[in-house]
């Protein structure tokens, strides 16, 4: 009498299993502690802070980068329409004035800062906190 034969025979597509748990294992890992937000309108490199608590996961209302280009939110603004923006934003949340975060390039010059400056305290903006990174300690 002839048994038939138990032993089990390999698929070509058994060693995909392993690799498709150790995938999956890893998605979920990233979306549990990755965080997805939204690039910045325009490209900035904030100034170094000796300061102890770091401000990187705020999120930035206002842009400035070095050549002086200003974005509120996703939109990129002329200089002269930064007051005109900043009040339509705040009619349209109706609270009093919140502070602004502003996160600016390191290499912005201080003058074009001192400007912008002037424009946030004409739109009635007195109070703006400037995003930093820390500085890398030796």
């Amino acid at each position: 009498m002839k048994l038939p034969d138990r032993r089990r025979r390999s698929r070509p597509d058994d060693h995909l299993i392993p690799l498709i748990n150790v995938i999956f294992l890893m998605l979920i890992f990233f979306m549990i502690v990755g965080q997805i937000r939204p690039a910045d309108a325009l490209r900035v490199e904030p100034p170094e802070s000796q300061q102890e608590q770091a401000a990187a996961d705020t999120e930035p209302d206002l842009v400035l980068a070095a050549d002086g280009r200003l974005a509120l939110g996703d939109r990129v603004l002329a200089h002269e329409a930064l007051p005109a923006a900043l009040r339509d934003r705040q009619a349209a949340v109706g609270t009093a004035p919140a502070p602004l975060t502003l996160k600016a390039d390191a290499a912005v010059p201080a003058a074009v800062l001192r400007e912008t400056l002037a424009l946030l305290a004409a739109a009635g903006i007195m109070e703006v906190r400037l995003l930093t990174i820390a500085a890398a300690r030796h």
